[in-house]
């Protein structure tokens, strides 16, 4: 790499009015620990303390390179709207216990001005250029696009009786959570690698984010950064950063009585010392774990001999009735997610996986900012059995929109109900995920003029 610079990005000032009153974006936190001069203290749940030693990392490849100002200012803006990602991580003693929770830089009103004042509430913006045109090998980003969001975790502890001048200590303070590098190489290819810490995020944060930052360029473009600043862009979505689980203390709806069986089968028998969901020395240290990467193209012709090779495989386990143990029922098509499912199952012969579940869209929390995965535990009696043991919890419709399966999981009351059970994990052999539908790529073009 060469050519590079690092900027500290902050929350540009808010000056959007409407109607002559200044009208600040509503941004519903949870509730707060401490309530300070320049920050607010808020707790996290318990699975974003256990992912908060990961981060989320992905790069967006542009063939057209957008403006470096235009990127500054417009980052500046966006994160007016996303003040946790200037946040960060602090361990706060609590009931002879440490504890992680979040600083969130707080906004100050001045004469009808919304300002983020802390010194440690920044962003690092790196731009690069780099004469390498081999940006991805297999699709996969090399790391050095990357500027890695590490030391996020402080290392030591503080009580909230120590703030000297209802102030925090900074030194107490991890790492920021949030780093960008922009990186441009031969004939104006642009890569834009965000590394988030995952107890920010996940994948459907970073879209949200994504898309705001987009906007807000193409704001910049058009008027300027001071002037889109003052812009109430009236179509932009209101983001909200209150996790439901605040909301259910003393609510709990896990009496087994009530809970239906298809529900407490999406919960694997616990093991100790085998559940990656529990707090423990790694999620409260800055340790990482050494991965590899392998991926594998499937055509739309190959996905669609998997899903009829799946259904004719479910039929025949159906004859023999061996999928009666699990009730098992055979849906009249698999999705292309069920159909890939199943064939790396077979590939590892796996019998369990973890499915990875975005609840927003079942609770209508589209715009909510943070952690919004689930982890469905399922098990089938063969790897055969993988992809319509899949469709079975996800449903599907009848002929006409009559009969059909009712989805398990798209349920609110059954997220709610997860939600308060998600530590409750045992071992696996896989945890699947996907990303596919949660990225619209035209809203997070920045040189599309006909953006938005």
């Amino acid at each position: 790499m060469k050519g590079k610079m690092i900027h500290h990005v902050r929350p540009a000032p808010d000056t959007r009015h409407s109607g002559g009153a200044e009208t600040a974006t509503p941004q519903s936190l949870p509730p707060l620990i401490a309530d300070l001069a320049d920050c607010g203290i808020i707790p996290l749940t318990q699975q974003q303390r256990a992912v908060a030693h990961l981060t989320v990392d992905i790069a967006f490849s542009y063939h057209v390179a957008a403006d470096d100002e235009l990127l500054l200012q417009s980052l500046s803006s966006a994160l007016t709207d996303f003040p946790v990602l200037c946040g960060r991580a602090l361990k706060l003693r609590r009931e002879d216990t440490a504890e992680l929770v979040l600083c969130v830089p707080k906004a100050q009103h001045n004469a009808g001005t919304k300002t983020y004042t802390p010194s440690w509430a920044y962003v690092p913006l790196t731009f690069d250029t780099n004469e390498r045109v081999d940006t991805y090998i297999n699709g996969v980003a090399p790391n050095d696009w990357f500027a890695m969001a590490v030391n996020c975790i402080p290392s030591g502890a503080c009580d909230v009786s120590s703030f000297a001048n209802d102030e925090i200590d900074t030194s107490m303070l991890g790492d920021p959570m949030t780093r960008i590098r922009v990186s441009t190489v031969d004939k104006g290819h642009q890569v834009i690698a965000i590394s988030i810490n995952h107890s920010l995020v996940d994948a459907g944060s970073i879209s949200l984010f994504m898309s705001a930052w987009s906007r807000k360029y193409q704001l910049c473009r058009e008027m300027g950064g001071a002037e889109a600043n003052k812009h109430e862009d009236v179509g932009r979505p209101i983001i909200t950063f209150d996790h439901p689980m605040f909301d259910m203390d003393g609510k709990r709806n896990d009496e087994q009585a009530s809970v239906p069986d298809e529900w407490t089968r999406l919960l694997p028998n616990e093991s100790s010392g085998e559940n990656p969901f529990v707090e423990n020395k790694a999620n409260m240290t800055n340790e990482t774990t050494d991965v590899s990467c392998t991926i594998y193209y499937r055509s739309r012709d190959q996905i669609e001999v998997l899903k009829n090779k799946s259904l004719a495989e479910t039929h025949r386990q159906r004859q023999l009735q061996l999928e009666d143990q699990r009730g098992i029922r055979t849906p009249p098509y698999v999705s292309s997610n069920d159909a890939l499912l199943g064939e790396v199952c077979k590939q590892l012969e796996a019998t369990s996986v973890l499915l990875c579940m975005d609840w927003r869209p079942v609770l209508d929390r589209t715009t909510f900012f943070g952690y919004a995965v689930l982890f469905l535990y399922l098990d089938f009696p063969s790897a055969s059995n993988a992809a319509a043991s899949c469709r079975n919890i996800l449903g599907w419709k009848g002929a006409n929109g009559e009969g059909g399966c009712a989805s398990t999981v798209r349920d609110a009351n059954f997220v709610m109900w997860k939600m308060q059970n998600e530590t409750k994990q045992g071992p696996t052999d896989l945890i699947w995920n996907s990303w596919t539908g949660l990225f619209n790529l035209h809203d997070q073009d920045y040189c599309n003029d006909n953006h938005g």
